[in-house]
């Protein structure tokens, strides 16, 4: 169908729009980036906008030969890693319990698991059973109260009703029990919703910088956001990498000198790179974990 000048109008706007928008939040990136290849003492003339002047590494690799930096790192990945597995484990065997209708108890449990996700009791409650627990100043801080989200939880619950009670019967003649009948038939199928799960509760552990700051109070247990903060909120980053000595080197007769700032957005870059570079490859399964969730609820 030929286009009305309505809609010809609209489509342009459109584009126009999404356009800036998109550049908008691509900008602030690129300029960090950009500011984290670029020679620290340059950076100071300022006039960078899209790409280092004067290019070096100098800013890297004076962050990856630091000792305190590379643990956090270890740590953020650790506990990424250690809690994506739980929460995806975890979650999706207590969605696959609410899931069957004889389960004894199951109104209660399904109202256990809805009113979290709108009530909660508390930064205080919540210190004092993690120090009861003997989680404050521990790293199963980071896994073990977050390795079963309520909204994880629904979301499988979902997936898990709409798939056909034949798959199940069939299973149990041929003497199947539930944990064969969740890890061979259910667990698979729902790889989707599963990715969902797993996508967002790793944005949740690699971006977290709460429990590193209210929970531990050894900086050689903070995950990398939370060493992060404490150096870009600190008066001097200078003597953080004093053992560094944001040490002058030549190249071709020339002093490259790494600064505070250019340390700032290189470290700024190292947090956010590998979401950068995972997010897309999971962007469809998240997607369709998302829909199966809405159309089936």
């Amino acid at each position: 169908m030929k286009m009305t000048k309505g809609e010809k109008i609209f489509n342009v706007f459109n584009v126009a729009f999404m356009t800036i928008f998109a550049v908008q939040c691509l900008y602030p990136f690129i300029y960090t980036l950009a500011l984290s290849l670029n020679d620290g003492i340059d950076s100071f003339r300022g006039g960078i906008y899209l790409y280092p002047r004067i290019f070096t590494l100098q800013n890297y690799s004076t962050i990856f030969t630091d000792a305190r930096i590379l643990n956090s790192l270890a740590i953020s990945v650790a506990r990424t890693v250690l809690g994506v597995a739980l929460a995806v484990t975890l979650s999706s065997m207590f969605a696959f319990a609410l899931a069957k209708k004889t389960l004894p108890g199951r109104k209660f449990f399904n109202w256990f698991v809805f009113i979290p996700m709108y009530f909660g009791g508390g930064l205080i409650p919540y210190f004092l059973i993690c120090k009861s627990l003997g989680l404050v100043n521990n790293f199963l801080v980071y896994v073990i109260p977050s390795s079963i989200g309520a909204f994880f939880i629904l979301l499988l619950r979902v997936c898990f009703l709409g798939m056909p009670d034949s798959l199940e019967e069939s299973a149990k003649i041929d003497g199947a029990g539930y944990m064969v009948i969740f890890w061979r038939i259910y667990f698979p199928l729902a790889l989707p919703s599963l990715a969902t799960i797993a996508l967002l509760a790793g944005l949740g552990h690699w971006n977290d910088w709460f429990d590193g700051t209210v929970m531990v109070y050894k900086s050689s247990l903070w995950p990398m956001q939370t060493l992060l903060l404490n150096i870009t909120t600190g008066s001097d980053l200078t003597a953080f990498f004093k053992d560094q000595n944001l040490a002058t080197v030549n190249v071709i007769n020339r002093k490259i000198k790494v600064t505070p700032e250019s340390l700032k957005s290189a470290m700024l870059i190292v947090t956010v790179a590998p979401i950068v570079m995972i997010y897309p490859f999971l962007q469809k399964y998240f997607i369709k974990g998302m829909m199966i969730g809405s159309i089936k609820g």
